[in-house]
């Protein structure tokens, strides 16, 4: 499994996310979390981690967005909240927590994760940096 989790997520964690210094470091966390859960290291206790530091980072993008009056705002909530609603249901179904529900977990936030920073939290990166918050 070792292999198989660096092959698939050292990548994710290693490369820059964003210019924006506190963004990229809060998105390299998750990444470690996403890590974490993939190895099958603190079971609950790491989702519980995930909810909360996804949280945390999602409150400062949205405090941002909100501050900054960004256009964009509803539809990058609403994937935030999807993101929210996704792994209450992943985590809350009464799933067992084990080695394959680690993986099959942290294969769909990573994903899920990658196209958000890549995508939508891209348009959000380009707003804060024209701004004179960053």
């Amino acid at each position: 499994m070792q292999a198989y989790t660096q092959g698939l997520y050292a990548q994710s964690h290693m490369q820059k996310t964003s210019d924006i210094i506190w963004q990229d470091k809060q998105h390299q966390v998750l990444f470690e979390v996403l890590d974490q859960i993939a190895d099958g290291g603190g079971g609950a206790m790491v989702l519980e981690k995930l909810k909360y530091y996804a949280e945390n980072h999602f409150a400062i993008e949205e405090t941002y967005m909100l501050k900054l009056e960004y256009p964009h705002m509803d539809a990058h909530i609403k994937a935030h909240d999807q993101f929210r609603h996704e792994l209450a249901i992943m985590v809350e179904n009464g799933n067992q927590y084990d080695d394959r529900f680690a993986r099959v977990l942290s294969t769909f936030l990573t994903e899920w994760l990658k196209r958000h920073i890549f995508g939508i939290d891209k348009r959000l990166e380009d707003f804060i940096l024209q701004s004179s918050e960053k």
